[in-house]
């Protein structure tokens, strides 16, 4: 006996094929649309229910169901077709204005701050909150989505730096025009050069026992308490331009020890007989603002000092480098002597050196203008 024509064929056009598998590499998160894309992908090219069903590790029914209601809905759109209809859902417990009311008393405790905390919890807010009339009932997994869910989150903080500088718009913006390659209004010339420079102080740090190698389903378990050997202070100079990196390590840092790190770059070609070297530097104690700009005028006259703003090593790209370092260098740190991890310090940048190109600088003096006015216009709407 013959069977039957199969009922539900799919032959997808060219665009519903882009749709569906555009729509795939983007629905990771959504395991049940991608299952779904799948079964009509596969049907397009003639697979079976069987053989559908087994290579997705579902029934067939699934197969032909979805198969049916892509060809119902199919004038939707490929990908809207495969999409979940709106359910009902089980009724609103707590509505509009139990959600307003937990908002008023949640703001209205962290704003009196009757409670001897400086931080809350979501079970400490719903502590408060069960107090309230109609609210006995409410759990802390309904308070806590309530408070995700809210636009306002006074419960929700971070720090923040004003910039103490009077002059701080001005000194930044001549930085961030000189990352664009401009001085004074004027282009730099092939021949100038910009130097960000700064020392990082660092902890020698050795473990009380030693690290335990990896093993399988175990990662490499490095020892937490730690021996205090010392300090040393790593003196580098990043050209922003070309995408060097100098630098050497010192046991402390200081006016003499930054002297040197100048006498390692400036012999240097082509600094040495460059029309204009700028230095970019914060205030430490190793180029202070009075002092160094003077200072480094009578080493080298070629030579300019260009001062951050107070609170602004964000402004140095040196700083980037460094982080560079604290990541791939001295985390986790274990060195027997100081001795050893100089050698480190030097042998990465050797091997930095190698690879290293300028940063990709994009925060520009138009940024930061932009970024104060809208801080401006959000300090006059506070009350």
């Amino acid at each position: 006996m013959e069977h039957a024509p199969y009922k539900y064929r799919i032959k997808l056009s060219g665009k519903e094929k882009q749709e569906l598998r555009q729509a795939k590499k983007k629905g990771r998160k959504d395991a049940r649309l991608v299952i779904r894309i799948l079964i009509i992908l596969q049907a397009d090219r003639g697979r079976t229910l069987a053989h559908t069903a087994e290579g997705l590790s579902c029934c067939e029914q699934t197969v032909l169901n979805w198969r049916k209601r892509f060809l119902e809905r199919r004038s939707e759109g490929a990908v809207a077709a495969l999409m979940d209809l709106p359910r009902s859902g089980r009724p609103v417990t707590y509505g509009a204005k139990a959600q307003a009311q937990v908002t008023a008393v949640v703001c209205e405790t962290l704003k009196q701050r009757q409670q001897p905390l400086s931080r809350f919890s979501v079970a400490d807010l719903h502590r408060v909150v069960v107090k309230e009339d109609g609210l006995a009932n409410l759990s802390q997994a309904t308070l806590s989505r309530m408070l995700c869910q809210n636009v306002l989150k006074p419960w929700q903080y971070r720090y923040w730096l004003f910039p103490r500088d009077p002059d701080f718009v001005s000194k930044a913006c001549i930085v961030l025009d000189l990352y664009a390659g401009i001085w004074e209004g004027q282009r730099l010339g092939a021949d100038e050069y910009l130097l960000s420079a700064d020392e990082k102080r660092i902890q020698v740090l050795a473990r009380r026992h030693p690290s335990l190698p990896p093993i399988p389903s175990s990662v490499q378990r490095v020892e937490f308490e730690y021996e205090r050997l010392g300090t040393v202070a790593y003196h580098a100079a990043w050209d922003v331009f070309r995408g060097q990196v100098f630098g050497y390590v010192a046991p402390t840092s200081s006016i003499e020890t930054f002297n040197q790190l100048v006498h390692l770059v400036m012999p240097q070609t082509p600094y040495r007989t460059a029309s204009r070297v700028f230095w970019l530097v914060d205030g430490g104690p190793g180029h202070q603002r009075s002092t160094f700009p003077g200072r480094l005028k009578g080493m080298y006259p070629n030579a300019q000092a260009v001062m951050l703003p107070v609170h602004a090593s964000w402004l140095n790209q040196i700083e980037i480098y460094f982080s560079i370092v604290q990541r791939k260098v001295l985390t986790p740190l274990d060195v027997a002597d100081e001795a050893v991890l100089t050698n480190r310090l030097v042998g990465f940048q050797d091997y930095y050196q190698e690879v290293a190109k300028p940063f990709h600088w994009k925060f520009t003096a138009g940024d930061l203008k932009k970024r104060l006015e809208a801080l401006e216009e959000f300090s006059a709407a506070l009350p």
